[in-house]
């Protein structure tokens, strides 16, 4: 008897640390119903990006406040590592303490960071693969990449936490490649 007491406890202390997750929402139109009313949202992960055979790696946190990105890239970059903040077309650089560095387009302190052109504006829709205003972008994204003016991009590693969000995306355009593997997504409370 007391041999199938401890085995039997055994099963069900394993069973007790099995986190019970909600329900990943599987459809389409429920995806875009969520994505479109959760605006805040986040993750961390690690970036990979090349020009011309020169680049590098680095870690990077990504915030999206409405229309605010908030990014945080630690690595082997020039300054070894960069704070971020883009509102709309505008961005700054940020020291450590939060206080501005610099100031310009999204576009070119992005490039001037990391070396490489990035797809900007249509980053923070393409990072989720979801575009609210262009539902065939959408559709194309789901089945494993989309094409936006010059940019290529590829996804892959699909998760649902707790909709369906690409675990590693691919953009490229000509000899530009940037490649980004996300660790978590994180869902942030409303404004």
């Amino acid at each position: 008897m007391k041999a199938l007491v401890l085995p039997a406890l055994l099963l069900l202390a394993g069973c007790t640390s099995v986190v019970s997750r909600p329900d990943p929402v599987r459809s389409e139109a429920a995806r875009e119903e969520y994505l479109t009313a959760n605006a805040n949202w986040a993750f961390t992960g690690r970036l990979a990006y090349a020009r011309a055979g020169k680049g590098g790696s680095a870690r990077i946190q990504w915030r999206q406040t409405g229309e605010t990105s908030d990014v945080r890239v630690t690595g082997p970059l020039a300054m070894g590592s960069a704070h971020l903040r883009v509102d709309a077309n505008q961005a700054q650089i940020l020291d450590a303490g939060g206080q501005p560095l610099k100031s310009g387009p999204s576009e070119a302190l992005l490039a001037e960071l990391l070396q490489v052109p990035a797809p900007l504006p249509p980053l923070p829709e393409g990072l989720r693969a979801f575009w609210p205003e262009k539902p065939e972008w959408n559709a194309s994204a789901s089945t494993g990449s989309v094409r936006i003016a010059d940019w290529s991009w590829r996804y892959a590693d699909w998760r649902d936490e707790p909709v369906r969000l690409p675990g590693m995306i691919i953009i490229e355009r000509g000899q530009t490649r940037l490649r980004l593997v996300i660790d978590q997504w994180q869902e942030l409370p409303r404004d």
